[in-house]
């Protein structure tokens, strides 16, 4: 009876020890350093200026994953908010930010697979003041044309 005892003991132990490892290993995994970060600055028409920082790793063959965040000044009295304005897959980095007007606007590319064929993906943001924070809205809305 002892000796069963000790073996469910040492199976619940040693169950626990790989869970911590995996869950260890998939948070190491979800922090990897970005490959190559850029950062910029751009306006937006009745908030200012916002700045805004790109950063991408390989996710495999011609992809890369990509963080997009912003921050900027809003308030009374004025605050610094950021907001991360995507994160996602995406090729032919780093994507392209810019204001337009109320908009903020963002672009990136995808290609058809194993081609040069690629397209611009527009999307377009507007500033809510209620919640401060940027909204997607339809990009065919904004002013935000695809880049070339």
């Amino acid at each position: 009876m002892r000796l069963l005892l000790h073996s469910a003991h040492w199976c619940q132990t040693a169950t626990a020890i790989i869970a911590l490892l995996i869950s260890t290993s998939a948070c190491a995994q979800d922090e990897q350093p970005w490959d190559k970060q850029t950062t910029g600055q751009t306006s937006v028409a009745r908030l200012g200026r916002v700045e805004y920082q790109i950063s991408y790793r390989s996710a495999g063959f011609d992809h890369f994953n990509t963080e997009i965040l912003i921050r900027w000044q809003a308030g009374q009295p004025s605050t610094g908010q950021q907001q991360i304005l995507y994160e996602g897959i995406h090729d032919r980095p780093p994507a392209r930010i810019w204001g337009a007007g109320r908009h903020l606007c963002l672009a990136m590319q995808t290609c058809a697979r194993g081609s040069d064929r690629c397209q611009w993906h527009v999307l377009a943001h507007r500033y809510q003041a209620s919640s401060q924070r940027f909204v997607e809205v339809n990009p065919s809305s904004a002013s935000c044309r695809t880049p070339r």
